[in-house]
């Protein structure tokens, strides 16, 4: 696999760390549409716990009036709400809609499913059962993606209705809904997540996917798209990835190792005795490596005065990162601003700066004559007196 590609992908994946909590990507809903089913079924019950009344089955028999052209609308009546019903003859097997709305004079047939797709199903069953008794009956493809040319076998004449559009219009009534936030904070969680999870999130995912197929294709890992067992080849890139990645975690952390331990010789062997020369005194006492955890790749500068206190500190890759973005201790008015986290941090107090000198020139060996971070230790000592 291109060593190049994990580090392409990793902004990519790293995403997945960086979004807020929600109920549908914790559940996996839209994963399943059986899962989805229930949440839709549950919103057309106008006397379900939603606390909406009949708002969203006036949203869903809106869209599917508008998919109705010229023909007759279908008012807004009292429909049951009907899952998981058998279309089929009573000799003809078993073929299962999702959902069916029924009133006194309409039944809608429901499909729900990812993309506009009977996907086996029988059209012409799921309209005949809408029909029977003399009824007006109508088939609805509930979808999150619409596909035209995926209706096939009388599909092409069934009213599509997108998770997008429904979601939208619901999270706009209950955001303009007077005190329904503030009377029903729990349901106004539950539809603001999933309006975040199949409108906002559906853009963002889209954007990121892109990103993801350029990195593929940039170094030359394209070609797993053109696998005809698409499962297997997922399935063997994710491996190789892991594998890559794995490789390269332990890579990293030997290489934190190894500057941690040129930074602890450096800072004993020359730069403490820089910052001591140029304070005219025996400013700086013990150098010091012997953090764990969030402070592990920190390089301590106690003082000669008092050894419990510190006169410095050089901070580098996660504990940098630590300190600037979530450690309390830093106040956000000291901290870095878009701080590069391929350079050493000097810390002095409760301010932390990024230093010029980059991590490459500590694998390389800091040149005894650098006073570089002389300066800049200096400068932060003299902020703090």
């Amino acid at each position: 696999m291109n060593e190049e590609l994990v580090t392409a992908l990793l902004p990519i994946l790293a995403k997945r760390l960086e979004r807020e909590f929600n109920v549908f990507n914790v559940m996996h809903h839209g994963t399943h549409e059986k899962q989805l089913s229930n949440v839709f079924a549950w919103l057309l019950d106008a006397d379900e716990t939603h606390k909406c009344g009949d708002a969203f089955l006036r949203i869903f028999l809106e869209e599917v009036n508008h998919e109705l052209g010229g023909e007759a609308k279908v008012g807004v009546g009292s429909f049951s709400v009907r899952q998981e019903v058998n279309t089929s003859e009573k000799d003809d097997g078993m073929d299962i809609a999702d959902l069916v709305l029924e009133d006194h004079d309409t039944v809608v047939v429901i499909e729900n499913y990812y993309t506009s797709s009977g996907h086996g199903h029988n059209y012409d069953a799921y309209l005949k059962f809408g029909d029977r008794g003399g009824k007006r009956g109508l088939v609805v493809l509930l979808c999150e993606n619409e596909n035209r040319t995926e209706l096939t076998k009388g599909w092409e004449n069934a009213r599509v209705v997108t998770y997008t559009t429904l979601v939208e219009k619901l999270f706009h009534y209950v955001e303009n809904n007077g005190d329904f936030r503030k009377t029903y904070p729990q349901q106004y969680s539950f539809i603001s997540q999933m309006q975040r999870h199949f409108v906002k999130g559906k853009r963002v995912n889209d954007e990121d996917l892109v990103d993801f197929i350029d990195a593929l294709c940039k170094t030359g890992e394209a070609r797993h798209f053109g696998t005809q067992r698409n499962q297997d080849a997922a399935i063997n890139f994710g491996d190789h990835l892991r594998e890559e990645a794995v490789r390269r975690f332990e890579e990293g952390r030997d290489l934190l190792r190894r500057l941690k331990r040129k930074l602890r010789d450096y800072g004993e062997g020359t730069l403490k005795p820089q910052v001591n020369a140029a304070l005219n005194e025996q400013y700086v006492g013990e150098v010091s490596a012997k953090y764990q955890g969030s402070y592990e790749w920190t390089i301590n500068f106690s003082r000669v005065a008092d050894n419990s206190k510190l006169a410095f500190q050089l901070k580098f890759g996660p504990s940098a990162w630590y300190a600037n973005e979530k450690d309390s201790d830093w106040p956000a008015s000291e901290r870095c601003v878009d701080p590069d986290y391929s350079h050493l941090f000097v810390t002095c107090g409760k301010k932390i700066r990024q230093s010029v000198v980059a991590l490459r020139e500590v694998v390389n060996g800091i040149s005894q004559d650098d006073t570089r971070l002389r300066d800049e230790v200096l400068g932060l000592i003299k902020e703090r007196s």
